[in-house]
């Protein structure tokens, strides 16, 4: 009977999914005498007729933009209501039409937020969840300071908010029990499958949970909730409190008298748009919160953690991102929907080929539907790793083992060779540790990773003399610089070579040659403009408004011409430099290392997944995506060793 009931609550749920899909963008006046014309490049009739027809009464006469590529449906954030999943406008550019539906926030927030649950409450939960005070109030902290998170953005939420104008007091009190009552549904849901939920982890690379049109997770919220009810109650958290506050009065003090503004583009989710006060105190509390709530959540379960639990986990996540990323990268609409229902941080590609080169006959690394491909190759990595270990350790084959070659394949698409390099030298550390090898088999397997390293490389970048591949990041930044030449890279013009600084630089120097990162981290280094207190205390998390309004570099690739964009420095040890300076960075070393040395003692398995992640950070901006963010701190922070 009771198999019977949860099926039937199952199916119940599976429908109610189904119409919160549907529903939504078929709305629309059926009664009127307005009907959906063939679209064509006179646009005339949808320039009049706006919010009047739904997307999917749009598409019963326009089936074609279901799958041809020339076609892209996109979100219209700034909607009213009354707009919500209809068409608010068509352009071409070129011989591609852009296909505008309306959305609105408010209704994102409820929308989004109810179809994830419903999705995480097929879960099942062994007994009923009961809030009691400290839930509440910690839901009532966290909407608060949301509240406030949007005012300290209020540049880039007022082209969000129709209907809310953010001027106005009134507005945030609306706001205030908006998200209070969003916080408790949101918390309770995820709170009363805790035990269970840490299974799916990976998942969190699929399903990445960003409210379109806003700048903040639904994993945010609930850290955030769970992270300040944590304070309450483990007053260890408190004291370090008394450490964050002197530090967030520097970062506030630099920020007088500035008004950078950044458009965060696909970072969106995970980056302070705007350099104010206001901002960096949201961030900087808001981000403790949620690394205190990450902790509190996963390391008990993560304590007697199983692998086995994980392995079809990471299996089914990487199929569904290879699947619904190649679904998604010729079909307008599976593109559309992914980015909605996922929320992804950007639409996912429109590359349909896996393996494809561009004009100078390099690799296109290809990301499916996530917004990185070097994050996303990263976590195909360590999916391989994990199932090489699970079956190393088991000691016996299963028909899962057929599912490798998904995300084998993604690994390959992604292009990311670090990952590739990595994983090749943790599975080598696996086996001297698990069996027996004879000297010539290590001596063989030593040498295939080396060999490996040098192809990667490129037998040509090695032929550079060192001085000119230790520079050429410092040289490069200089031609970005032009007349405008930034603190950090007058330092560097004049560094000794002889000095202990001189040594480090030349160090990062060879390495960004080696790995290909001259440029982008010469690019880096041209904005990067300090003092000494913000070398020492970094400029606050998240924060990338002032690096990228205070110097102004050249808009054109130095080797291409072609105008660059939003470029990132590709390297998560340089953006714990920005954010929190030396102070950071020596904390991320001595931390890692700790914990590193600790896995090594007592589970070598996690001492290998570690490494992988910790050493792609030299080369990736991964810390500026959340799924990776939770996989990380979820891994490096496990307490106990497996019983």
């Amino acid at each position: 009977m009771k198999n019977i009931y949860f099926q039937k609550q199952i199916l119940i749920k599976l429908l109610v999914l189904f119409f919160l899909v549907i529903i939504p963008f078929a709305n629309s006046d059926y009664s009127d005498n307005v009907y959906p014309e063939k679209i064509t490049s006179d646009l005339a009739f949808y320039e009049i007729n706006t919010c009047s027809i739904s997307l999917f009464e749009f598409l019963t006469n326009n089936f074609n933009v279901v799958y041809q590529d020339h076609y892209k449906i996109r979100f219209n954030d700034y909607s009213s209501i009354k707009c919500f999943g209809t068409i608010t406008g068509i352009d071409q550019i070129g011989h591609i039409f852009y296909i505008s539906i309306g959305t609105n926030v408010l209704i994102n927030l409820f929308l989004q937020s109810f179809i994830w649950l419903t999705i995480i409450s097929l879960i099942s939960v062994k007994k009923r969840y009961k809030i009691n005070l400290k839930d509440v109030v910690a839901s009532l902290l966290s909407a608060l300071l949301f509240c406030i998170g949007i005012y300290s953005e209020s540049r880039f939420y007022e082209k969000k908010f129709f209907e809310i104008d953010l001027s106005i007091f009134t507005s945030y009190q609306y706001l205030l029990i908006y998200f209070l009552f969003l916080n408790l549904f949101i918390f309770t849901i995820i709170e009363s499958r805790k035990d269970k939920i840490i299974q799916y982890l990976p998942f969190m690379f699929v399903a990445i949970g960003l409210y379109s049109g806003l700048n903040f997770y639904i994993y945010s919220i609930f850290f955030t909730t769970l992270g300040i009810r944590s304070v309450f109650i483990n007053k260890t958290y408190l004291k370090f409190l008394g450490i964050l506050n002197p530090i967030l009065l520097v970062w506030i003090y630099f920020s007088i008298g500035n008004n950078f503004y950044l458009d965060p583009d696909k970072i969106r989710g995970l980056s302070n748009t705007s350099f104010s006060a206001t901002s960096i105190f949201f961030w900087s509390y808001s981000i403790y919160f949620i690394v205190i709530g990450i902790k509190e959540f996963t390391k008990k379960r993560l304590g007697s953690f199983r692998i086995n639990l994980f392995v079809s986990k990471f299996l089914y996540s990487s199929l569904i991102i290879m699947a619904l990323g190649y679904l998604g990268s010729g079909n307008p609409l599976i593109n559309f929907l992914n980015y909605y229902l996922l929320g992804l941080n950007k639409y996912g590609t429109d590359n349909q080929s896996l393996f494809s080169f561009d004009k100078w006959n390099e690799r296109i690394a290809w990301r499916g539907l996530f917004p990185s491909a070097e994050t996303v190759g990263e976590f195909f990595a360590l999916s391989l790793l994990i199932l090489f270990v699970y079956y190393l350790n088991s000691k016996k084959l299963d028909l899962k083992i057929i599912l490798l070659i998904i995300p084998l394949i993604g690994l390959l698409a992604s292009n990311n060779k670090a990952a590739m390099v990595l994983l090749t030298v943790c599975i080598f550390l696996k086996l001297v540790k698990t069996l027996n090898i004879n000297r010539f088999y290590k001596l063989f397997f030593s040498s295939l990773t080396f060999l490996m390293l040098i192809f990667f490389i490129g037998f040509g970048n090695l032929s550079y003399s060192i001085d000119f591949s230790s520079r050429n990041f410092i040289n490069i930044g200089n031609d970005y610089g032009a007349n405008n030449i930034s603190s950090s890279l007058s330092y560097l013009n004049n560094i000794e070579n002889y000095s202990i600084f001189g040594v480090i630089i030349l160090i990062l120097g060879q390495v960004s040659f080696l790995i290909n990162r001259s440029e982008l981290w010469g690019i880096f280094f041209a904005r990067y403009s300090p003092d000494f207190m913000n070398v020492v205390f970094g400029s606050g998390p998240y924060s990338l408004a002032k690096h990228y309004s205070e110097i102004s570099i050249s808009k054109y690739k130095y080797a291409t011409n072609i105008e660059m964009g939003f470029l990132l420095p590709h390297s998560s040890i340089l953006l714990i430099l920005l954010f929190f300076g030396l102070l950071g960075i020596f904390s991320f070393f001595i931390f890692t290392t700790t914990r590193l040395n600790y896995f090594r003692k007592y589970d070598y398995d996690f001492y290998l997944f570690g490494i992988l992640l910790t050493v792609s950070l030299l080369k990736s901006d991964s810390i500026l995506y959340m799924p990776f963010l939770v996989m990380y701190l979820s891994i490096i922070e496990k307490k106990t060793p497996p019983v």
